[in-house]
């Protein structure tokens, strides 16, 4: 294979390591008598870290109960295009919403089928830049709060405001919506009307994409009304004392990066403050979205989650949010909220939901170091269709020489996403090339690394994706840019094509030509050889 010095030192390192775990048994006994001497003169500490941070959740399955009135096949990915308005309207999308566009035209590869879902010490953030074998670590952005929403603000009861001016569009990112007070949802007019407290009110109204990214024209909108003295309310069907969020799916949801950038960080962001207490009312609901994400949706509520839709009720409200709070892709920024949450709030929450291990509990590698024989475990997210490595088996063979147990996942294994949940916290690391299924991040322990293999040609996307989120989120973030010769693209074009020679043109072409050219018509043959001193700066991360 040819692999390096440093590599061969490294092996040998590790194996070292390994050796001189027979000493274990020798401390427990030390430790075992330690405790029992604790134990015998009463003085076994108490404190707050003398148990588990979380515990498993089982959340029972008719609770809350998703409402639909038609069944949707999972593997399609554009259909929710259909819904919305606004189809003649000129937009510019981002780069993650183009991209997305781009992998919804290939079958859903990143994640698992899914099925009905049943319910040590922090790292220092680091950032491990490789390309062309050099790597740099970043200081931590956080430290690991001591639970889920630790240090958050607690929510308070949200009082009318002094006038009717209800909705916020002045962000460019979202439209939003707050109903405090007298509020009234008609969902099979997709319609929430606001019955003001003062007699001087002017009727005013709103119509708003309900979720985090309002430039999509096929995100279906929510009209919201603040009715004035002589407009008289809607008539309650149903009353309710809790708040309720209406939101809408769609959009650019079926590709797993955007079902969390888009919907679950936000909904997270908007609807955690109320500790379960409050009810989703979806708009353009997809039924395969609230099946797959079940476990998440009931960490966030105890209630029947509304198809609102079809929703023949005028429920009324003592608070309801239309649309979802974002800051960014994939994002949360602490100082914009409220509550003070982050991506590790985030994280944990959803390890949370999930029964995973509790936050203080060690990689894999780490909590089981008496076991001598114990390998640091890595997934390997082989894509499909797009961006796939071409020498797969070589590229595991190599893993394996360096000390690693390669765990290789087809994305289209038929496993429900409790059951890959649990298989991804059981690693160390997961490695991937630059596509959705490495936002299977979320479902990694505290001090776990992503290993990202960026393409020829988007090094320019790769830390705004996956860099920031992961080291945000409390994981290690190794990133490697192949060269030409690992690209499938130099075949192709040869070295005097501008697609080679120069990305940065191509680049400043828009969107579509990079998405055509380094999107969807490039693989990977990845170098073991090249590729190996970046590796072991993610090894020396786990280490």
């Amino acid at each position: 294979m040819g692999s390096p010095k440093a590599a061969r030192s490294k092996a040998s390192q590790l194996g070292g390591i390994w050796r001189r775990r027979v000493g274990a048994p020798f401390a427990a006994l030390l430790v075992a008598a330690v405790l029992v001497l604790v134990l015998f003169t009463g003085r076994f500490p108490q404190g707050p870290d003398a148990s588990s941070r979380f515990t498993p959740v089982h959340v029972d399955d008719s609770t809350p109960r998703t409402v639909s009135s038609t069944d949707q096949d999972l593997e399609t990915s554009d259909s929710s295009k259909q819904e919305g308005e606004g189809g003649d309207q000129k937009i510019e999308l981002d780069e993650s919403s183009m991209e997305a566009m781009e992998e919804q035209k290939q079958p859903r590869e990143d994640t698992p089928e899914t099925k009905p879902a049943s319910q040590g010490t922090t790292p220092a953030n680091s950032d491990l830049d490789g390309k062309g074998g050099t790597a740099s670590t970043t200081a931590p952005d956080q430290e690991e709060s001591s639970e889920a929403g630790s240090g958050s603000a607690p929510y308070t009861k949200c009082t009318p405001p002094p006038n009717s001016t209800v909705c916020d569009l002045s962000n460019s990112r979202f439209d939003i919506c707050e109903l405090c007070g007298d509020a009234r949802t008609i969902g099979q007019s997709s319609t929430v009307m606001y019955v003001p407290h003062t007699e001087t009110s002017d009727g005013e109204e709103w119509s708003i994409r309900a979720q985090s990214r309002k430039n999509i024209p096929w995100v279906k909108k929510v009209t919201v009304k603040s009715l004035n003295t002589s407009q008289p309310a809607p008539k309650c069907t149903s009353k309710h004392a809790m708040p309720a969020i209406v939101f809408a799916l769609g959009g650019l949801t079926a590709n797993v990066w955007h079902d969390f950038s888009d919907v679950l960080v936000p909904l997270f962001l908007t609807a955690r403050q109320f500790d379960r207490d409050v009810q989703l009312l979806i708009t353009n609901n997809q039924p395969w979205f609230s099946k797959k994400y079940m476990t998440i949706l009931s960490k966030l509520t105890r209630y029947d989650i509304i198809d609102f839709d079809s929703d023949d009720q005028v429920r009324c409200y003592p608070h309801v949010i239309v649309g979802l709070r974002s800051h960014g892709d994939l994002g949360i920024y602490p100082n914009l909220s409220p509550q003070n949450y982050t991506m590790m709030d985030f994280r944990l929450f959803v390890r949370e939901a999930y029964g995973l291990p509790a936050a203080k509990v060690a990689i894999p590698y780490k909590a089981d170091r008496d076991d001598p024989d114990k390998k640091p475990r890595i997934m390997l997210i082989d894509r499909g269709k797009t961006r796939r490595f071409i020498n797969a088996p070589y590229i595991v063979q190599g893993l394996e020489w360096f000390g690693f147990e390669v765990v290789k996942v087809d994305p289209k294994m038929d496993s429900s996403l409790d059951e890959f949940a649990r298989l991804v916290d059981s690693c160390d690391a997961i490695m991937g090339a630059h596509g959705a299924g490495l936002t299977n991040m979320v479902f990694l322990r505290s001090g776990g690394v992503v290993v990202h293999i960026v393409p020829y040609g988007i090094e320019f996307m790769a830390d705004g994706f996956y860099g920031k989120p992961a080291r945000d989120m409390g994981l290690g973030h190794v990133k490697y840019g192949i060269s030409p010769e690992e690209s499938t693209l130099l075949e192709k074009y040869g070295w005097n094509h501008t697609v080679i020679k120069d990305p940065e043109t191509i680049r400043s072409s828009g969107w579509d030509k990079v998405g055509e050219v380094y999107m969807t018509k490039q693989d990977i043959v990845l170098n073991m050889t090249r590729f190996g001193p970046v590796l072991l700066k993610a090894i020396d991360f786990i280490m």
